[in-house]
């Protein structure tokens, strides 16, 4: 492998490029576009980012394995990667609106933020396990959703 990449470095650095690229398409702009709502957008993008590891098993090894990689050679290459994906996450779901169905505007950011941990902690669960029952991590995700949708959101655009 290193005749071709040359580097651990760049091997990583094309294996998460590779996923992200794998991942940035899976997303239906149109689909996640139409939802008004965040939480709407949120359990829409989940799904899709579930299929996708659903049909491609080893993207979602590879990146959880690169949240235990302590190597100094590919650390700052992680994160630069990390950021822009978290850029690109929350450049397709996260809108200005949004804030304005919150009980407390300012909420916003830190519920979705704790979305993107929760997501993190269900992959965490899973890291290293034969199997990852995606149906049962969407089911309690959507549970956890409709509970910060009703403790966060006004009445009046609780569904």
């Amino acid at each position: 492998m290193f005749q071709y990449f040359g580097s651990k470095k760049q091997l990583y650095i094309y294996l998460l490029e590779y996923c992200k690229k794998v991942i940035e398409e899976i997303f239906e702009k149109a689909h996640l576009d139409s939802k008004t709502d965040l939480f709407d957008r949120i359990l829409a993008s989940s799904r899709m980012e579930m299929e996708s590891f659903q049909n491609q098993p080893f993207t979602l090894q590879f990146i959880t394995s690169v949240w235990e990689e302590t190597s100094p050679e590919v650390a700052d290459a992680l994160v630069i990667l990390t950021e822009e994906a978290c850029s690109f996450r929350n450049d397709m779901v996260l809108r200005e609106e949004d804030a304005l169905k919150f009980k407390n505007p300012e909420d916003a950011r830190p519920v979705f933020q704790m979305l993107f941990l929760m997501g993190e902690g269900y992959a965490a669960r899973y890291r290293g396990a034969n199997a990852f029952d995606f149906e049962t991590v969407m089911d309690d995700f959507e549970k956890n959703i409709a509970i910060l949708r009703k403790n966060f959101y006004k009445e009046e655009y609780l569904k």
